[in-house]
């Protein structure tokens, strides 16, 4: 079975350290690190991990782009969509990704062989 890549550990933990559940701060908080959505893909995930990583990402990316009268994208779709959610809902964006960090963490922990010390 595929273990998630560290480089998936590594860009995790830094979008978790910028995270909040404070419902007043989680929106954005999100929106500030919108662009970990699309940095880190799925594919890198452990085969047991990456359907909920995809989950999250289809969440914040489903109202798609704004657009102007143009039809010019003056958004992406990820701030897009946070910008329209409820303090709540990113709330409980924030604890998905909270919770799928803590199992790439188990799973990164578990693969790296543990030093023998001899004092």
């Amino acid at each position: 079975m595929k273990k998630s890549n560290i480089f998936v550990y590594i860009e995790l933990s830094k979008l978790v350290e910028s995270l909040t559940t404070n419902v007043l701060l989680s929106k954005q908080h999100l929106k500030a690190q919108a662009g970990y959505f699309q940095l880190i893909p799925s594919r890198y995930f452990s085969d047991n991990l990456y359907p909920e990583w995809e989950s999250i990402c289809n969440i914040v990316k489903h109202k798609g782009p704004k657009k102007d009268e143009s039809g010019r994208i003056i958004q992406n779709a990820v701030a897009n969509t946070i910008d329209q959610m409820s303090p709540q809902e990113c709330v409980a964006v924030a604890n998905r990704i909270l919770l799928l960090f803590e199992k790439v963490k188990a799973e990164v922990e578990y693969a790296m062989p543990q030093a023998d010390y001899h004092g």
